[in-house]
């Protein structure tokens, strides 16, 4: 009987923006009133694609194909706040998520993405047939509330200072679903190095 896991491959942030983050969460989930499904504590990363269910028979083969993908470490600060609006729908009903986009690093966030992509295409997985956005997930809106003032949201953000980060290691994490939200587990981690540079003869 095969075993999958729910996988995604992203990046990892620093525990101050952990900690800034979660403030920022909880400041906001007593000023909006929409039901908001918010991301939980230790769980902020940038996402560079989402597997979704893969069988546990596979992992050595993802981690081969990511262990390829090359790049050197590179520096992160959050931008300004950003929404996902509902596909198909009036902006009245409200936004699909709430998010922190990426500013410092976001073009470095994006080449990494189109690697790892390229890297998992010989595995079978599909590229991404969407512009790449680098952002934080804040919270994914179940019932948005009539007249909410969504300008909170960089309100808050601004309230914090969150300083540059450094992304030293991309990683391949499982997702544990449960009655509480997601859990994610670390099942592999590999670190930038430099590209390779040939010398001169």
């Amino acid at each position: 009987m095969s075993v999958s896991l729910r996988c995604f491959v992203g990046l990892p942030l620093p525990e101050a923006w952990h900690q800034a983050l979660d403030r920022v969460v909880a400041r906001l989930a007593q000023r909006l009133a929409s039901r908001i499904s918010w991301t939980k504590p230790g769980n902020w990363h940038v996402t560079l694609k989402f597997l979704g269910e893969v069988d546990v028979s596979r992992l050595p083969e993802l981690s081969a194909a990511l262990a390829g993908v090359v790049f050197a470490p590179f520096a992160l600060e959050l931008g300004l706040a950003g929404q996902f609006e509902q596909a198909g729908r009036p902006p009245k009903s409200g936004p699909k998520a709430l998010w922190a986009g990426l500013g410092l690093g976001a073009e470095e966030a994006a080449r990494l993405a189109r690697q790892v992509d390229q890297a998992l295409a010989g595995c079978g997985f599909k590229p991404e047939n969407r512009p790449f956005r680098a952002h934080v997930t804040l919270g994914r809106v179940k019932d948005a509330a009539a007249g909410e003032e969504w300008g909170v949201v960089a309100e808050e953000l601004g309230r914090e200072s969150f300083g540059a980060a450094r992304v030293e290691r991309l990683v391949l994490w499982r997702s544990i679903l449960g009655p509480q939200g997601p859990k994610y587990a670390a099942l592999f981690e590999f670190p930038a190095r430099a590209p390779a540079t040939t010398a001169g003869v």
